[in-house]
């Protein structure tokens, strides 16, 4: 039997509208619970699910195939546009994945276009400190950082 013949990369990032957040949720679920235990438990999957069902938040998931592995989700991002006096800014409120080189170009420019679409004015996203090494390429800065203690 003939080994499989490696995939070139191929990756892609789909917008999934509130109506399908049930139908999508399987593949999430997971993801958003694990990434919520590095957030300082500001909420549980149903609340993000909730934001999502309601419209209040927007859900991006990246998938595709890569040299190993077929049609698995990659990533996903979880987003909010939020309303501020003088203007809009689109915030990532969670962002997970694995093999990040394979997606990071494609989930930056799409919801660099989302937010433009939507008459954001910044992007203002909490991430890990890792996205700090790879974000300058995109022309992002370090305005602030989080520091944080429980009481």
């Amino acid at each position: 039997m003939q080994k499989p013949k490696p995939t070139k990369p191929d990756i892609s990032v789909l917008s999934v509208e509130p109506k399908y957040i049930d139908k999508f949720w399987p593949l999430c679920d997971f993801m958003i619970a694990e990434a919520l235990k590095y957030s300082g438990g500001f909420a549980e999957p149903r609340d993000i699910k909730d934001l999502l069902k309601k419209d209040e938040a927007q859900l991006f998931l990246v998938f595709g195939s890569d040299e190993e592995e077929l049609n698995q989700v990659f990533a996903l991002f979880v987003t909010r546009i939020a309303a501020l006096p003088n203007y809009s800014q689109l915030e990532a409120i969670v962002c997970t994945g694995r093999k990040r080189h394979l997606w990071e170009d494609k989930i930056v420019n799409t919801v660099t276009k989302f937010a433009k679409l939507n008459g954001c004015k910044k992007l203002s996203f909490w991430v890990r400190p890792g996205w700090s090494k790879v974000s300058k390429k995109w022309g992002w800065k370090a305005k602030h950082i989080q520091m944080e203690k429980d009481l």
